[in-house]
C-alpha cells in the first residue's frame, strides 16, 4: 500500500513539474496557428540549431523554470524547431532569420508581432523581452506595420529604432536618419533622442551624427550630463582606434589618427590616457615600422587594462610575428608570456594561453 501511495505522489509530482516548465507542443506550424486561433492566443516559436550554445543554455535553463512556464503557458502556444532540418529549415527561410536562437510571437494569422534575437541569463529579463512583444508601444510587427502604413511622427519613428535596435536589424539604419532629418534643432539635443547620438552604430566617429554631437557638445551635456555624453564620444574614439588596430578598419590613415587626438583634448574622460595609448599604437603599426610599432606595445601594452587587450593584443602580436626578425618575435613572446604570468582577467589569460602556443611559439 505504501508503495503504491509513494508511486502516486510520484508521478504527480512528475506531473506538475512537467506543466511548470514551458510547455512544448510537437504541431507543425499551421496545426499551432490553428490551436491559437480556437484558444485566443499566440503562437511562440523558438528557433535553434544544435551546435548553438546560448540556445542550449535557454533549453536547460530557463524554459524549464516555472516562472517563466506560467508565463508563456497562460499566452501562447509553445512550439520549437531545429533550423536545420525539416520545417524548421523553411520557417527560417520564411522569416528571415539568420542569428540564433530567435524567438518569434506570431498571430493566428502567422504574421510576426514580435521578434527576439539571442537568449537571456535570467527569467525575468526574458519574460520582460516577451512582454515587449505583447505591448503595441513596442511589439516590432506591429510597429512595421504602422511605418508601412504611412506613420511617421518623430515620438513614432524613435519607439520603431529602438525595436530595430533589441534585434540589430540593419533596417535601423534607415529609421533613425529618418527620425533625425524630421527633429527640429531643439528635438535633436532632447534627452528623449539621444539614444541616437549614444548608439555607436548610429554615431560612428566622422559621421554626420557624430559631426553635430560634437559641434554642440555643450547643449547635449546640458540636457543629458556632462559624464553621458563625454563617455559616448569616448566610446565613439575606442570603437574607431581598435577597429583600427584590429584591422577591421583598413582605410583610415594617419589623418585620422590625428583628427581622434585633437578632438580628444577638448573632453575629460577616464579612458583618455589608454586612448591616447591606442592612437599611439595605431600611429606605430600604421607607419609600417616593425621595430617601432613592437617598442611602442612593449612600452604602452603593460600600462593598459588587461580586458582592453582582448581585442587589439593578438593582431598586433601578428603582425610583429609575422613580420619581425627574430629578435622581435622573441620580444613579442615574451611580452606575452609577461602579460599571462601577470594577468587576473579570466577570458584574457584563457584566450592568451591557447594563443602563445598556437601563434607565437611556433
Amino acid at each position: 500500500m505504501k508503495k503504491i501511495l509513494f508511486a502516486v505522489v510520484a508521478f504527480c509530482m512528475l506531473q506538475a513539474g512537467a506543466f511548470a516548465q514551458t510547455n512544448f507542443e510537437e504541431l507543425t506550424l499551421e496545426k499551432a496557428l490553428e490551436k491559437a486561433k480556437v484558444g485566443n492566443k499566440l503562437v511562440f516559436v523558438d528557433t535553434y540549431t544544435s551546435w548553438c550554445m546560448p540556445c542550449k543554455y535557454m533549453a536547460n535553463t530557463i524554459f524549464p523554470q516555472k516562472e517563466m512556464g506560467d508565463f508563456l503557458n497562460s499566452r501562447f502556444v509553445c512550439v520549437k524547431y531545429n533550423t536545420e532540418e525539416g520545417e524548421g529549415s523553411e520557417i527560417m527561410k520564411r522569416y528571415g532569420i539568420s542569428a540564433f536562437p530567435t524567438f518569434l510571437i506570431l498571430t493566428p494569422d502567422g504574421e510576426v508581432r514580435h521578434k527576439i534575437v539571442g537568449g537571456s541569463e535570467a527569467t525575468a529579463d526574458f519574460i520582460k523581452r516577451v512582454a515587449e512583444g505583447l505591448d503595441e508601444d513596442t511589439a516590432l510587427g506591429t510597429l512595421t506595420r504602422k511605418y508601412e502604413a504611412g506613420e511617421r511622427d518623430v515620438f513614432f519613428l524613435a519607439k520603431y529604432a529602438k525595436a530595430l535596435l533589441t534585434i540589430d536589424d540593419p533596417k535601423v539604419l534607415e529609421i533613425a536618419g529618418l527620425l533625425i532629418e524630421n527633429l527640429n534643432d531643439a528635438q535633436r539635443v532632447d534627452t528623449t533622442f539621444w539614444f541616437v547620438y549614444e548608439h555607436p552604430a548610429l554615431t560612428p566617429v566622422g559621421s554626420p551624427n557624430m559631426e553635430y554631437l560634437l559641434a554642440n557638445a555643450a547643449r547635449f551635456q546640458k540636457s543629458v550630463g556632462e559624464e553621458r555624453v563625454n563617455e559616448k564620444i569616448a566610446t565613439a574614439f575606442d570603437v574607431k582606434l581598435t577597429n583600427m588596430i584590429t584591422g577591421r578598419d583598413r582605410q583610415s590613415g594617419l589623418e585620422a589618427i590625428d583628427a581622434i587626438e585633437k578632438e580628444m583634448e577638448a573632453y575629460e574622460f577616464p579612458s583618455k590616457e589608454r586612448l591616447k595609448m591606442f592612437a599611439g599604437i595605431a600611429r606605430a603599426q600604421r607607419g609600417g615600422d616593425i621595430e617601432k610599432l613592437l617598442a611602442t606595445c612593449e612600452k604602452d601594452i603593460p600600462r593598459i587594462e588587461h580586458e582592453h587587450l582582448l581585442a587589439v593584443f593578438f593582431p598586433l602580436s601578428l603582425t610583429i610575428k609575422r613580420n619581425g626578425n627574430a629578435d622581435q618575435q622573441a620580444r613579442i613572446l615574451a611580452l606575452a608570456k609577461k602579460l599571462l604570468a601577470e594577468t587576473t582577467n579570466d577570458k584574457f589569460k584563457f584566450s592568451l594561453g591557447q594563443f602563445i602556443p598556437y601563434a607565437l611559439e611556433k
